[in-house]
């Protein structure tokens, strides 16, 4: 007789386990170590891995996916090649929400589904997913505006030998060149970037590359090189680049067969003209322009269609950043400007202060934001686009119009980012739910339009780049698409019942509309029969008891529902006694007593169906409740359960259907519809940003002359004068491009040169993306390029010194400034010592002023005014931002105004001076203090003003002696005008209020009167704020 097996001891691995050990080793090598294959076995997802005797789990990440998805692993009664199988996954319904934890720490998802296939159950591919290929069902899952996934080839060549010339160090130098291919899934949109420059391994090489990362933020990068692995990783270093998904390809293994495919021209062609027809190389010349560039955009192509076919579906055609109306931003310039964040702590401090871009963004859509973004971050030297802009925020900004500011950013912001629904249609991934978001949207589009048909101009401005016919206004043209649209979806789903319904498999309402599906309509109506015939039964039931003297408005017969069994009758173990007993009665008067279904005129193929009372059965359920059973109702609820799976089955199918019917049939439109709302969204934000913070517009002047120039009146820096509450924000006149092409700028630490350096950057890069300026008045021609070399900058590239990075930075400078460009720099050649920085700043400003470029240096180098070579720079001017040394007050008096000369050489002695006192001293006069004046203690009780409730009312700050009784405006509230402004500070901003007693309010008022010297202001000292 055989032993029996122990049914604790494990067994050999089955079919299933297998298989996933096989994908798990092919997927792995496919796509790296970072991957997970989810494997669908009945209703859960589940992940398998190896332990060995001593616990270590080998053969998947399975550790990792228990810990980002927060899940158990268990131990399974099965083994492989000798090893325990362990195992841990999540039920079917929430895989959406494990995809996005999984492609977020970076990994790749590999799903595998079950379809039945007869008896018999296989297993097929139902997408690979990751950081830059996941998309939710979602539309609002997530803040972020773009998934970005980007491919970057880069490749090099030798120059071409001319044999009738002599080969030397600087012309056998290896050219570069990358080619940069970027998709955001979320939209669909692509654009692709080519670049080449001579082979130096040092930063300012990739420049160009690290600013379309920096615009782009990829959340995940395909990088293809022919150069060795530390080369490579030298070069993402360089590059600033933030995410952990990166992918890096070999060009030259002849093995990795998409990889080299991808460099044969058949294969591009292929490639276009599958996505985009067969002239699609003829009609877009720059595929044959920027090969590379095509070739990494052919690449990224084939890695999406690999991930999940849907995703390259209606990919628009790239856009080529190669124009030549782009300015070009060099050095790092979007980040040494702080028009993006450089990611420091003080920037992640600083919320919506923490860049140009966080500030200025004020759409009200996420669609918005996408253009805004892209525009502030792109700017042009399109003198045509850029008036246009300006013109119709004036036109906004008009005291007829302003209205439309506020009420545009009101609809707006009920907007939903239907750019992302658009992707989610064509992939077939979009809740009910987001269809119904659709639909509003859509409808708000439509009110939006129809309040502007009495302004013809700002209607056409927001339709100028639609194609449009002579016949039609924009106004038709809006209305037109829109009404299409929302008749197409009335007509096609029960828009109310989609509004909540958060789920592609399992359909609790009906979405489809009566008539869209003939065979769904039957099926529904078969449905509803069978719950009327339900419902019956169980009135007739209750009327049972009711009839016998029970209470007609109680419910005695409830109705049960559980998930796997349906609907049930059930009722408590003591009605079911008096239920019992009534029952009895009747069969005791008939044995053939009936329940008759069609006394309450219900509508049934058959209009006799009865219920023989002998029939009816109760059985225990639990211990308070009996369930029971009919064998009438049990058949109904058996094909309620069936018509439920059918309904939901075909419903999934009809809904799947009308996705892609608006995929193929509406797209054009709902395109239409995503740029009319971004165009809107752009206008009131830049219309917003304007009058709240009284920017000025731009003029483009036509000097009969090719060269860029700047003349900025009252500049400021938009940021800072956000910041910067404690004392009113100092402007400054500026005019580079005409007289003088550039300047060299002196002062004291601290003084605000660099800040005024970097706010004419900003004012010039607002400008030319068709914005307002934080000035009075702005006139400019558009520079083609803005050079950037500001100290803080070093942190870049770990591992060079200063020096080497300002060198680098110099030498692309140097190479290539002309006269449209301008070159802003900050403490230049700091990193080296006296003499050499002395000789190599002055070379290079004698070299800019032979270009005629627009430069401005912040220096302390007060030696070189006397070298006959800086003497002789007709068109440089030497100015400082003056600082004066208080005697009374025996301190520096930060004035920060821009005047003529380079200053004084002294601000370091003079610091010296204002600072001698030591703290024991400063910690006696405290406790004096405190001991004499008790009400400087208690700030925390000290009370807010009602002109700004930042402002607290305390000691006076004149006198420094009494408590202040009142709020003084230091610019007079009279000299306000309709908006509260003075100039540009608004009367109550908390520099310009000052507590004050009544003898000092009395004595300012007296002093004044009649009296046209400059007023009292606030001002930064070394010893402070002080009132001067």
């Amino acid at each position: 007789m055989s032993k029996k097996k122990d049914e604790s001891e494990p067994v050999e691995t089955n079919k299933i386990t297998k298989e996933y050990f096989d994908l798990s080793k092919e997927y792995t090598a496919k796509y790296g170590k970072e991957t997970i294959v989810l494997l669908q076995v009945g209703a859960f997802f589940e992940v398998y891995g190896l332990k060995d005797e001593a616990g270590k789990i080998t053969e998947s990440n399975i550790e990792e996916f228990a810990n980002m998805c927060q899940l158990n692993i268990a131990d399974k009664k099965l083994v492989y090649n000798s090893k325990q199988i362990v195992m841990a996954g999540f039920r079917d319904y929430a895989l959406d929400k494990n995809l996005q934890k999984i492609t977020e720490y970076g990994y790749t998802a590999v799903v595998y589904v079950q379809e039945k296939d007869g008896k018999n159950i296989k297993r097929l591919l139902h997408g690979v997913f990751s950081a830059g290929t996941y998309i939710s069902c979602e539309t609002d899952s997530l803040p972020q505006i773009t998934n970005n996934i980007m491919c970057i080839w880069i490749d090099k060549y030798a120059p071409l030998k001319n044999l009738g010339s002599q080969m030397n160090s600087t012309n056998i130098r290896e050219t570069i060149i990358y080619g940069v291919a970027t998709t955001n899934i979320f939209t669909g949109k692509s654009n692709i970037f080519e670049y080449q420059t001579p082979f130096i391994l040092n930063p300012t090489t990739f420049d160009e590359l690290e600013r379309h990362i920096s615009v782009y933020s990829p959340s995940e990068i395909l990088f293809v090189s022919c150069l060795d692995s530390q080369t490579n990783q030298t070069i993402l270093n360089y590059s600033g680049i933030k995410t952990t998904s990166i992918h890096i390809y070999d060009s030259n293994d002849v093995k990795n067969t998409s990889v080299f495919n991808c460099m044969k021209q058949k294969y591009i062609n292929h490639i276009l003209s599958t996505f985009y027809g067969e002239d699609a190389m003829n009609i877009c010349k720059e595929f044959q322009t920027y090969s590379l560039a095509t070739q990494s955009f052919c690449f990224l192509l084939n890695f999406l269609q690999e991930h999940n076919q849907n995703l390259v579906n209606k990919i628009s055609i790239p856009v080529f950043n190669n124009t030549s109306d782009r300015m070009v931003l060099a050095n790092h310039t979007l980040k040494q400007l702080n028009i993006i964040d450089d990611m420091s702590m003080d920037g992640k401090n600083s919320g919506q202060l923490s860049s140009v871009l966080s500030l200025l963004n004020k759409c009200c859509s996420p669609i918005g934001r996408r253009m805004f973004q892209s525009q502030l971050l792109n700017p042009t030297t399109d003198e045509e686009w850029l008036t246009a802009e300006y013109n119709i925020i004036e036109t906004i900004l008009d005291e007829k119009n302003n209205y439309f500011i506020e009420f545009f950013r009101k609809q707006i912001g009920q907007i939903r980012d239907i750019e992302k629904i658009i992707r989610q249609i064509v992939l077939h991934k979009i809740y009910p739910s987001s269809i119904y978001q659709l639909y509003k949207s859509i409808f708000i589009v439509k009110q939006i339009n129809t309040c502007l048909v009495e302004n013809p101009e700002i209607c056409s401005y927001l339709c100028n780049d639609m194609n449009i016919s002579p016949s039609q206004s924009a106004f038709q043209y809006i209305d037109t698409i829109a009404s299409q649209l929302l008749t197409f979806m009335d007509a096609h789903f029960n828009i109310e019942e989609c509004k909540l319904l958060n789920s592609m498999s399992n359909y609790e309402q009906n979405i489809i509309k009566t008539g869209v599906s003939v065979e769904l309509d039957e099926l529904i109506s078969g449905q509803q029969e069978k719950i009327a015939m339900f419902e019956c039964i169980k009135h007739k039931l209750n009327k049972l008891i009711h009839a016998n003297g029970q209470n007609p408005d109680t419910e005695y017969i409830k109705t049960h529902e559980t998930e796997k069994s349906g609907l049930s009758l059930q009722i408590t173990k003591t009605r079911a006694t008096l239920l019992k007993s009534i029952i009895k009665k009747l069969l005791e008067q008939s044995a053939d007593s009936v329940i008759t279904l069609n006394e309450l005129g219900l509508e049934t193929t058959d209009k006799h169906l009865q219920i023989y009372l002998r029939d009816i059965k109760m059985t225990n359920v639990s211990t308070n409740a009996e369930e029971i059973e009919i064998p009438l109702l049990n058949k109904i609820c058996k094909e309620m359960i069936q018509h439920k799976e059918k309904i939901n089955t075909l419903m999934g199918e009809t809904y799947v259907k009308i996705l892609k019917k608006i995929t193929e049939e509406l797209f054009g439109d709902l395109e239409i519809m995503v740029k009319f709302i971004a165009k809107v969204d752009v206008l009131q934000c830049k219309s917003y940003i304007a009058q709240k913070f009284n920017y000025c517009k731009p003029e483009i002047m036509d000097t009969g002359s090719q060269k860029s120039f700047v003349n900025a009146v009252k500049l400021r820096h938009c940021l800072i004068e956000r910041i910067q509450q404690n004392e009113l924000y100092v402007t400054n006149d500026v005019m580079l491009g005409k007289e003088k092409d550039g300047m060299l700028l002196y002062g004291t630490n601290a003084v605000g040169k660099t800040s005024f350096i970097r706010a004419l950057g900003i004012s010039i890069i607002m400008a030319q993306s068709g914005m307002f300026v934080p000035c009075s008045q702005f006139q400019y021609k558009p520079y083609t390029a803005i050079y950037s070399r500001i100290l803080g900058n070093d942190n870049i590239f770990k591992g060079l010194s200063t020096f080497a990075v300002e060198m680098s930075e110099l030498r692309i400078i140097l190479k290539m400034a002309d006269n449209n460009s301008l070159i802003l720099g900050d403490e230049l050649c700091s990193g080296t010592e006296t003499e050499s920085a002395l000789s190599i700043f002055v070379a290079g400003l004698m070299d800019l002023h032979s270009k005629h470029s627009s430069f401005i240096f912040a220096t302390h180098f007060h030696e070189i005014i006397h070298y006959d070579e800086v003497k002789s720079l007709d068109r440089l001017s030497l100015n400082h931002m003056s600082v004066l040394y208080d005697r009374e007050r025996d301190c520096l008096v930060y004035d920060r105004k821009l005047k003529d000369g380079p200053g004084t050489k002294t601000y370091g002695l003079e610091v010296c001076k204002s600072l001698y006192l030591t703290d024991d001293f400063l910690d006696k006069a405290y406790a004096i203090r405190n001991k004499y004046y008790p009400e400087t203690q208690g700030e925390l009780a000290k009370k807010t003003t009602k002109y700004n409730a930042n402002k607290i009312r305390g000691i006076c700050e004149i006198c420094k002696v009494e408590m202040g009784e009142e709020i003084h405006h230091l610019q007079e509230q009279h000299e306000a005008d309709e908006n509260g402004f003075i100039g540009h500070i608004h009367k109550n901003n908390m520099a310009n209020l000052v507590s004050i007693c009544k003898n000092c309010h009395d004595k300012i008022h007296h002093d004044n009167s009649g009296k046209t010297e400059p007023k009292l202001q606030r001002k930064k000292t070394t010893k402070g704020y002080m009132i001067i």
